[in-house]
């Protein structure tokens, strides 16, 4: 079968086996990216983004402090809020499949590396919802 252009090019960033592996191989370089692009927005918001704000109603930026009055004021927007839990999201999705990479590359038995994977995506996700409760949590104390 004959591929397109478009569809050669495509091909070029897709690993030569198929399966689930390429599935988390794809995922692995995606998640990192969006790592990169989270770190970038975080860094912005957090450190950038309060030069330009107005610090004479919010006294804790005054002085580039940060107290949890600050915080909270800053979690109030929603683009913070999100930005926040994204990169949580999207940075424990990387990290814990790369250290599923690492353990499968040594690990055998096709049991172990279904219990495992199913334990990662557990751990994953109550990582996420604790972030979420957290952020969630700061930002009603308020």
């Amino acid at each position: 079968m004959k591929l397109s252009p478009s569809q050669e090019r495509v091909k070029l960033f897709i690993p030569k086996h198929s399966g689930s592996s390429a599935f988390w191989w794809v995922l692995q370089r995606l998640s990192g990216f969006f790592v990169f692009v989270f770190v970038f927005l975080h860094m912005v918001i957090n450190h950038y983004l309060t030069l330009l704000m107005e610090t004479e109603d919010i006294p804790e930026l005054a002085n580039g402090i940060a107290s949890f009055q600050a915080v909270q004021w800053k979690m109030q927007n929603p683009l913070y809020f999100w930005v926040s839990i994204l990169f949580v999201v999207f940075l424990i999705i990387h990290m814990l499949n790369g250290f599923r990479m690492v353990v499968l590359d040594v690990a055998t038995g096709h049991s172990f590396r279904k219990i495992f994977g199913i334990l990662l995506i557990l751990v994953g996700i109550l990582i996420v919802l604790y972030a979420f409760v957290l952020n969630s949590t700061v930002l009603s104390l308020g």
